[in-house]
């Protein structure tokens, strides 16, 4: 807390530490369920499983192939209005994009470059976020990636109470989320 004075305006001991504390639990929150989702291995195996089956409904479901009733029951708008010829071929047609859609980003997941890099740490960027949002909400002093400085230190300490690693170097996380805040900023100029 000491690392994040001078607090701003009006800004008592208790806020600060009930922030912090609140900043602390989402972390551990987030940072098991994110590393889950982004397991690029599951992630991986799962599109292929997946574009596997939407390859095999989008060949089921073409128009020209699946008998007319079927087709009446499956594309009829769930409006209960009586469809037409051309209803009922636009539903298909709208439900073959979703579909090519779909196997679109399954091949994009199985792409080797899709996802974060294996060695990603992805409690580090994010108690980087949670320690530049921390400073920007309570402390007056500016925001830098500068070894020894607040942003660092407050960044390392919120890394640590989650992780339970002492001493770890948030650098290239603390460097990536300013970078990543000057690009916002710049492109929505």
């Amino acid at each position: 807390m000491l690392t994040l004075r001078p607090w701003k305006d009006r800004i008592s001991e208790t806020a600060v530490t009930a922030e912090v504390n609140r900043e602390l639990d989402i972390l551990l929150g987030h940072v098991p369920a994110q590393a889950r989702w982004s397991n690029r291995v599951r992630n991986r195996a799962h599109a292929q499983k997946l574009d596997g089956a939407l390859r095999k409904v989008e060949k089921l479901t073409r128009l020209a192939s699946t008998p007319g009733y079927l087709a009446f029951l499956l594309f009829s708008p769930p409006s209960g209005a009586p469809p037409s010829i051309v209803d009922i071929e636009h539903a298909s047609q709208t439900f073959a994009a979703e579909l090519k859609r779909m196997r679109n980003l399954c091949a994009f997941a199985v792409d080797p470059r899709f996802g974060s890099h294996p060695n990603y740490d992805h409690a580090k960027h994010l108690s980087a976020r949670s320690a530049h949002g921390l400073m920007q909400g309570l402390s007056e002093k500016k925001i830098t990636g500068t070894e020894g400085g607040r942003f660092r230190a407050i960044a390392n300490l919120l890394y640590e109470a989650i992780s339970g690693l002492p001493d770890a170097d948030l650098k290239r996380a603390c460097d990536s989320v300013l970078r990543d805040i000057r690009n916002r900023e710049l492109g929505s100029d």
